[in-house]
């Protein structure tokens, strides 16, 4: 992904984020909000996951894993993934990458809370 696009949909430093028109297999459009990008080594390829709008609210959120290239001008495409063992990769790495910042967030509100052995008179409240 070139640092454009990078910039754009995933900028830690906006108050927005980047949502996509998708259609499904009935063609119906909906809106998705991208919320990470991977890039698998071994295929060559990218992948973004995308929350549908319709998702919104829902206690299990499923999201849809979309392969992510950019045409001639550096323009994003967004494509279904139509190889399942492709798919499947995919799926496995957006699972590993949820799984480790979630974890790197449960543990970064650990150091949080010890923070105040370290710098003393220091402390954080949590709201």
């Amino acid at each position: 992904m070139n640092d454009r696009n990078r910039d754009l949909f995933f900028n830690e430093d906006s108050d927005y984020s980047v949502s996509i028109s998708i259609t499904d297999e009935d063609g119906k459009e909906e809106e998705a909000e991208l919320i990470a990008s991977i890039e698998i080594e071994e295929l060559g390829r990218e992948f973004v996951a995308v929350l549908p709008e319709s998702q919104n609210g829902n206690s299990e959120m499923e999201a849809l894993i979309l392969e992510y290239t950019e045409d001639e001008n550096g323009d994003p495409v967004f494509s279904a993934i139509d190889d399942d063992e492709v798919l499947g990769l995919a799926a496995d790495a957006f699972n590993q990458f949820f799984s480790d910042n979630e974890e790197e967030e449960e543990n970064s509100g650990d150091y949080l809370e010890d923070i105040g052995s370290i710098i003393p008179g220091v402390s954080i409240k949590k709201d």
